[in-house]
């Protein structure tokens, strides 16, 4: 006679049947683990390569995948980087930190998460260098490597920096510049060719007493943000805008000189703000001010001279003048940003700011190229009473003629052929002249000589005729 199976028996054969598979599996997978030796690892990339990285501050975390891509489970018999002790680089994987890992499995058709940091020990120098490392991987035997690249930079850390007393910037090494840099009224700070200073984002230079910057040709003083790596694929921060705030020159800050300095990726490259025009407020010779988001150079009533230099690309005005005496000798104006759309001409020209007249006593534009991708690149604002006077002399300007004593031996809306105008794609321009430039042998011969050299320190003096802008042509 056949009886029942009582219900808490065929569970209890259930359960049985549940942890004899579960056991059965569980050997399955300890035996698939396999030591043969031409089973190998693959990765999502073969070198870690970080931006360049300041001496004390640590690097972004750089994360990579290692991949099993086997049939079968693999135990990863050691995990190394290779040069811990002097590299500076610091590795993380799957969780378990440390210059040496031991027996990491790794499942079949599975992956790991690695990462990895590093700090750059101070190098005394003032040049970059090359720091390498890697991560060795043993598997069954098997040898293989992820390689580790950076590029380590030396610097002086000043975080809201307050400049007391007359100081001298030798330029052994870049100074890194967080929030703010003060030079207080009464005190001179002086910086010496070859001098660069990395500004993080927002910082600012503020001078309410005077800033001698003396650059050298081929070793300028160098104003610029402190990223080096990639905004989007090949295009680099370098190129990009809107990095830091800027230089402000106060309204009691005269006597200010910056000689071979190059100025970029600012918010607003040089702000000279009110000031009294009897006294000299600056000279910039040799100078650049490029790419920049609101505008590149603004002085409002101020006493300013110019010579031989370059402002390009800005989202407002490069070079915007309200009010006070200027002069401009060999320069070049050109604007071709290309970030966002533009907003202003190429020069701005006035006699008042923010509901405030100024007279204009002088501008004076010299042998100079005033020029870009607007339909017109100049605009004169005079207004009211106050007095407006300016002169275009032996100038290239992109503009409608006009027939004006306020403009002499002008050659009108003419494009000057430049060099590069961002062939490559990545915000690069060269705003030398091309051979067949209308600039060429248009300079004013008895200014020049103020200026016999170009802003590349090339003759204007050795042909005939110089050329119009701050760049002379050669072969």
């Amino acid at each position: 006679m056949n009886h029942p199976v009582p219900r808490k028996s065929l569970l209890n054969i259930f359960l049985s049947l549940i942890f004899c598979l579960a056991l059965f599996n569980a050997c399955q997978d300890s035996d698939d683990f396999s030591s043969d030796k031409n089973l190998s690892l693959t990765f999502s990339t073969e070198t870690i390569g970080f931006d360049t990285v300041f001496t004390t501050i640590g690097s972004a975390t750089r994360q990579f995948k290692i991949y099993n891509r086997n049939s079968n489970s693999l135990t990863i018999e050691s995990i190394e980087l290779v040069g811990a002790a002097n590299s500076g680089f610091r590795m993380n994987i799957d969780g378990r930190g440390g210059a040496k890992l031991t027996n990491v499995d790794i499942l079949k058709k599975d992956s790991l998460y690695g990462f990895i940091e590093l700090t750059v020990d101070p190098t005394n120098s003032k040049n970059p260098v090359i720091i390498k490392d890697s991560i060795r991987f043993t598997v069954n035997g098997n040898v293989q490597y992820v390689r580790l690249e950076a590029i380590g930079q030396d610097v002086y850390i000043w975080k809201d920096k307050v400049v007391t007393a007359d100081s001298v910037i030798t330029g052994d090494k870049p100074l890194l510049i967080y929030n703010t840099l003060t030079v207080n009224k009464g005190v001179n700070l002086t910086v010496e060719k070859g001098t660069t200073f990395f500004l993080r984002n927002n910082a600012v230079i503020d001078i309410y007493g005077t800033i001698t910057a003396n650059g050298g040709r081929g070793e300028p003083v160098v104003f610029r943000g402190s990223r080096f790596d990639n905004i989007e694929g090949d295009i680099p921060y370098d190129n990009a805008p809107g990095q830091w705030m800027g230089i402000v020159v106060h309204p009691d800050s005269y006597n200010n000189s910056f000689n071979n300095v190059i100025i970029k990726n600012a918010i607003r490259g040089l702000t000279f703000s009110e000031s009294d025009t009897q006294y000299k407020k600056a000279d910039l010779k040799s100078t650049i001010v490029q790419n920049t988001s609101e505008y590149g150079l603004l002085a409002v009533n101020c006493n300013i001279d110019v010579e031989n230099s370059l402002f390009a690309n800005s989202k407002g005005a490069p070079v915007a003048l309200q009010g006070g005496s200027y002069s401009f000798l060999h320069c070049t104006l050109a604007n071709y940003y290309r970030w966002s759309a533009r907003q202003m001409e190429c020069l701005v020209v006035g006699n008042s700011y923010e509901g405030k007249s100024y007279a204009l006593n002088k501008c004076d534009f010299i042998n100079s190229i005033i020029y870009g991708s607007a339909m017109d690149e100049l605009y004169l604002s005079g207004t009211g009473s106050a007095a407006y006077d300016y002169m275009f002399r032996n100038c290239l300007i992109k503009t409608p003629e006009q027939t004006s004593n306020h403009f002499e031996n002008t050659i009108w809306d003419t494009d000057p052929l430049f060099l590069d105008l961002n062939s490559d794609g990545i915000y690069a321009y060269s705003f030398g002249l091309q051979a067949s430039s209308p600039a060429i042998d248009k300079a004013d011969k008895a200014y020049s000589s103020q200026v016999p050299l170009d802003l590349n320190g090339r003759s204007r003096l050795s042909d005939s005729r110089p050329d119009i802008g701050c760049y002379e042509w050669a072969e």
